[in-house]
């Protein structure tokens, strides 16, 4: 399948001279929306029903805290947390990465248009983002710069195809839960490598963003579903 819209890339890829009015006034968050955003952190901790659950701050993250924001963008709201006071560092990640899954799945929360997505941070291991806000402390950890940014249109779009013809290929030829699964950590090493080496605005985290609000990505996690569920199914 071709990527022959070039909207998609352009309305992935945007610069404001503002933040957005969905969240800020100034520099300054909306009382508003941030009094909403505790109010859904709290929740979340509450259905992770983890027992003594530290809660270090409250945190958002991504383009709405920044000024590469677009009308796909989310509310990248990150509870965090040590994940060491779980006790078992080797399953912390794959639980809270879980239980996100899973609330992020069972809820549709809408703040000013855009869907807010809960992540569990861990405290030592803090994402790449240009523009970091502790809700908690209503104060700024990172301010983000204007900093209008250059990116090779073509490029991208060439990253993007070569995703969605491996995505493509996995969802029509996947013989195992294993394909999907190489397919997503390839995702991951990707977006992870591109944040990395240049930031949100690299090749690699853009054709990412391509993929996420063309559909893809969802594809595939729904394509990968349906065919454990056929594996699983006796007739």
């Amino acid at each position: 399948m071709k990527l022959s819209d070039v909207d998609a890339i352009k309305s992935s890829v945007q610069y404001h001279d503002n933040l957005s009015s969905s969240a800020w006034r100034g520099w300054e968050m909306d009382p508003t929306v941030r009094d909403r955003l505790i109010d859904i952190a709290v929740m979340f901790v509450d259905y992770l029903d983890i027992e003594d659950f530290n809660v270090e701050d409250i945190r958002l993250t991504g383009s709405l805290a920044n000024f590469n924001y677009t009308r796909f963008s989310d509310f990248d709201l990150h509870v965090v947390t040590n994940y060491k006071d779980l006790g078992c560092d080797d399953l912390a990640e794959s639980l809270y990465r879980a239980k996100k899954q899973i609330w992020n799945d069972q809820h549709d929360i809408i703040i000013n248009g855009h869907e807010v997505e809960l992540y569990v941070e861990d405290s030592n291991n803090p994402p790449v983002s240009a523009g970091m806000f502790s809700i908690l402390d209503n104060k700024w950890i990172s301010k983000p710069e204007f900093v209008p940014p250059s990116y090779d249109q073509r490029a991208v779009k060439r990253k993007a195809q070569s995703l969605i013809d491996l995505l493509s290929k996995t969802i029509q030829h996947a013989e195992s839960v294993d394909d999907f699964k190489a397919a997503n950590d390839k995702l991951r090493r990707m977006r992870r490598s591109g944040l990395d080496t240049g930031g949100e605005f690299s090749t690699e985290n853009l054709a990412f963003k391509v993929l996420r609000n063309t559909g893809w990505i969802e594809r595939l996690y729904n394509a990968e579903n349906s065919f454990l569920d056929q594996q699983l199914t006796l007739k």
